[in-house]
């Protein structure tokens, strides 16, 4: 394997020409045109750039409601925040340098199940000079499911919008930078084990990308874990217990013919939504954990929603609690 480490970070060199795509991508047809897309804030690009003072991330708006944002890492920096409408990033210099694409934020209120509206990539072009090569992280890989707080809803403000919401403000960012490991997001606001909210339940979110994507046609999207964590229940919390037992045990049944070996974690919702109901699934669970939130000290933007500061807290203790499980 040939690998490149920056900053305690190691990725595997792919072929030269092709970012490599992690997360929930898919191959969509805009304007006829191949676009890479995704609906999931979180998805990543990564790719390994020498010899370019620049690079551009050639999007295609196809957002209704708000322009997106996406942020850039090099070399493990801390992720910039920029609109798709500017795409081109200038690097510190021509040398050789590791970059991470995340799709950080757009409206959750976009057509995501039924439309596939999001972020739409055709590529990536380089300034003169420059040469790029898909790079994979070595890192543990962990998905979280969840809704508008895995997302990173109101994250940075309280309009629900491109400029509130970040994925890299969220707390399955913080716990990824605290574990050293690589996040893979499926978070959708309003979501559930029952309620459908402006995407799906998660017993869908499992196999399918969108109405008409199924995860297990898409190799960015088609990955085996090495941990699960799960943080649903906060919108099913004004639901009869017995309703979301149901709904949340056919959906973990799901999870295990999916991924039957791989550990999954609980986390109790901060709210303490459903958490008997929780606590008690979890023990019939196989390789299943239960992480208590009560008490936390965390902040929020809106009363519902982390801030950034208190997604910093929640990814943290989480990173705490699955350190200590022996997990990671």
């Amino acid at each position: 394997m040939n690998t490149y480490t920056v900053n305690n970070r190691t990725y595997e060199i792919l072929e030269e020409s092709k970012p490599y795509f992690l997360g929930r991508w898919f191959e969509k047809e805009v304007e006829g045109i191949p676009h890479m897309a995704t609906t999931t804030d979180g998805a990543q690009i990564y790719f390994l750039i020498e010899g370019a003072e620049s690079f551009t991330v050639n999007f295609t708006v196809i957002t209704r409601i708000t322009t997106p944002m996406f942020a850039v890492s090099v070399d493990g920096a801390e992720p910039v925040r920029r609109p798709i409408t500017e795409p081109t990033v200038t690097l510190p210099d021509t040398d050789r340098h590791a970059v991470c694409l995340t799709m950080d934020g757009m409206s959750e209120a976009e057509g995501k199940w039924y439309e596939e509206i999001g972020f739409a990539v055709k590529g990536v072009t380089l300034s003169e000079g420059g040469r790029l090569w898909g790079i994979r992280p070595t890192a543990p890989l962990v998905f979280f499911y969840g809704d508008s707080i895995t997302e990173g809803i109101n994250a940075l403000g309280t309009n629900g919008d491109s400029l509130s919401n970040s994925a890299t403000h969220a707390y399955p960012h913080y716990c990824a930078e605290a574990l050293g490991i690589t996040p893979y997001y499926v978070g959708y606001g309003a979501s559930g084990m029952v309620r459908v909210g402006w995407f799906n339940t998660m017993e869908k979110a499992i196999d399918r990308m969108s109405l008409r994507c199924r995860v297990a046609d898409s190799p960015a999207a088609n990955q085996e874990p090495d941990l699960i964590v799960i943080n649903h229940g906060t919108n099913d919390g004004g639901l009869l217990t017995q309703e979301f037992t149901v709904a949340a045990r056919d959906t973990l049944t799901r999870l295990s013919e999916v991924y039957p070996s791989v550990p999954v974690v609980y986390v109790i919702p901060l709210f303490q939504s459903q958490a008997e109901a929780i606590r008690t699934l979890m023990a019939e669970y196989p390789n299943g954990y239960v992480v208590e939130t009560l008490g936390w000290p965390v902040a929020y933007s809106d009363g519902i929603h982390p801030c950034a500061e208190g997604a910093g807290v929640f990814g943290e203790r989480l990173a705490e609690e699955i350190r200590s499980l022996g997990l990671i």
